[in-house]
């Protein structure tokens, strides 16, 4: 029976009477004890939007994540959190000599759900209609990267791809053929895709007949309201004695239309897990609220796992308001990131002076920073030498206490997403106790205001490297130093040629070539002292697990793969896998 302890749910004054009961269907009936409740956060939205969308590469798909990811399985998953690579549909990689060609070795015996053999022949297909659109009109995701980078895919036999590349790439494997966090492609059967418009295919019927996918779950119900995922007793990786059958007969996704209702949920037993619970004073009260609620790292800070999204204050370099560097290295001087994580994280969320995520694939290299960090000072807090910067530049406070300069104060538009609503006053206070006139701002068009250029400032994480820091660096290649009003989700728009190159020459050599280590070091000598952005923190995800019914969550002790259920890259089909039922 579930022992409740009352003192954190009093405190936020959460009823525990929350009731979870599905209509009536047709569906057939799945015991609770063998069914996973999930419920996913899709920006608080009362209904998933865009249901019944089920084409992987459709930008409008954005219940893919928790519908069609756990069941369109990868060639290989990647834990970051071991730094593992995990052979799933396919059994191994290699490259050539000088990283030109991709040859990849697929598993035999791999089935689609209507019994035809997964092979070469969908790997084909898929490169090729995404070279198609990517090198035409467009429209899909991933497409324009594929074409860019993939000359062309053969098929010496059935279970070997041979990828040719448009130039070197160590790293293409971890880009295409590899899912993790938002990276890795899905393959699609081609005795059903190559008679559709990919670009108008919704990939799915009510009748179950869609999607066809090789994963051990179906899709059986797809509504505004409900997500449900029915194991199929025939995945193909029972009987080619890959792994046994999973032990989750069921999967429901139903919305997370706000935190508190997620809390009361949670504890209540009526979900297994939520979307992140993003306060840190409301996950530790709902972890020490019931026995039966935990989270990765237990009760104990920080309440949930590292995450690869490392959160930065960044300052758009393409309004021209940033140009001088002394600016740029005063707002470092003027956050106080320890501050702010005690404030808003209860001191759980670890401080970064780092654009890197604190893996340990990336500690030489984060240790290697945190020495230029000291040398440039950035994410150091020292009001008094940023003031010195702003009277070196000419500024002198104003009777506001604001810094002005030629009667115009140093401002503009602060905008981040809802789930920094607990840090941006505090980051915006800090700015304006210093002198800085700014108030955060976020709503519902504050991500497009961001991604088209139109903030000054923006406070966002980074969707970078993971295995090693390349994809960080090329974040701040020139490349995506968009103008204003072309969307990239490259806030900066920062552009140094010498760092370019010096990106340009990592992505010709293997992750663990000797000079790998130095030439990052260059560039990142380039980053600090420009004062790109400021750091602020590791970003954690604080997902809450219910054990009433399930065990063998990835924990701290267990770290088989990251929790999080939503990316993109399909990644929570692997911990479907490895959850067991309690009854």
């Amino acid at each position: 029976m579930k022992t409740l302890k009352t003192t954190g749910l009093a405190a936020l004054g959460l009823a525990l009477t929350a009731s979870f009961a599905l209509p009536a269907s047709a569906l057939d009936r799945v015991a609770r004890e063998h069914t996973l409740i999930l419920m996913p956060d899709d920006g608080g939205a009362p209904a998933f939007r865009n249901p019944g969308q089920l084409n992987p590469y459709l930008p409008s798909n954005e219940t893919f994540r928790w519908s069609g990811g756990p069941i369109m399985e990868p060639l290989f998953y990647y834990n970051s959190l071991r730094d593992e690579l995990i052979p799933w549909l396919a059994e191994s990689f290699s490259y050539n000599d000088d990283f030109t060609e991709v040859a990849v070795k697929l598993r035999d015996g791999a089935t689609w759900s209507d019994g035809e053999p997964f092979d070469a022949e969908d790997i084909l297909y898929t490169y090729e209609m995404l070279i198609e659109n990517g090198t035409g009109a467009g429209g899909l995701m991933h497409s324009s990267d594929v074409a860019d980078r993939v000359a062309s895919v053969s098929a010496p036999d059935p279970h070997t791809v041979v990828i040719s590349l448009t130039r070197p790439d160590s790293r293409y494997a971890y880009r295409h053929l590899i899912n993790h966090f938002g990276k890795g492609l899905f393959w699609l059967p081609e005795h059903i895709w190559r008679d559709q418009d990919p670009l108008t295919f919704t990939n799915y019927a009510e009748d179950g007949s869609l999607p066809v996918v090789t994963g051990a779950w179906k899709v059986v119900r797809s509504s505004g309201q409900q997500i449900i995922l029915d194991r199929r007793d025939d995945w193909w990786g029972v009987g080619a004695g890959f792994r046994e059958l999973p032990e989750v007969e069921r999967v429901i996704n139903i919305p997370k239309t706000s935190h508190d209702r997620a809390a009361q949920m949670i504890v209540a037993g009526d979900v297994d897990m939520t979307g992140d619970l993003v306060s840190a004073p409301l996950m530790k009260s709902v972890v020490e609220s019931s026995d039966q609620v935990t989270s990765f790292s237990g009760d104990v800070p920080p309440y949930g796992n590292l995450d690869w999204w490392p959160n930065s204050l960044y300052m758009n370099h393409k309004t021209g308001n940033w140009d001088d560097v002394r600016l740029r290295r005063a707002m470092n001087y003027y956050v106080n990131a320890q501050q702010l994580v005690d404030i808003a994280y209860l001191g759980a969320n670890p401080v970064s002076r780092t654009p890197f995520p604190a893996f340990g694939s990336m500690a030489p290299y984060i240790e290697d920073s945190l020495v230029l960090a000291d040398k440039y000072g950035i994410g150091v807090f020292d009001p008094a030498k940023g003031d010195a910067l702003m009277q070196e530049m000419g500024y002198a406070k104003n009777g506001e206490g604001m810094w002005e300069k030629d009667g115009e104060t140093v401002s503009g538009a602060f905008h981040g997403l809802a789930l920094f609503e607990a840090v941006g006053p505090i980051l915006a206070q800090q700015l304006r106790d210093a002198g800085i006139d700014v108030e955060f701002v976020t709503n519902t068009d504050s991500r497009g205001l961001m991604v088209e250029g139109k903030t000054e400032l923006s406070i966002f994480g980074h969707r970078g490297g993971v295995a090693d820091p390349y994809d960080t660096l090329e974040l701040y290649h020139c490349k995506n130093a968009l103008p204003v009003g072309e969307p990239v989700l490259i806030l900066d728009r920062w552009c140094n040629e010498d760092f370019s190159q010096i990106v340009d020459q990592i992505g010709l050599i293997a992750p663990d070539d000797p000079e790998m280590r130095p030439l990052v070091n260059q560039a990142m000598e380039i980053w600090y002292e420009n004062a790109v952005e400021v750091p602020l923190n590791q970003w954690v995800h604080r997902i809450p697990y219910n054990t009433t019914y399930w065990d063998n969550y990835p924990t701290t002790e267990n770290p088989y793969m990251q929790p999080a259920f939503w990316f993109a890259s399909g990644q929570f089909g692997y911990v479907l896998h490895n959850l067991e039922a309690k009854q």
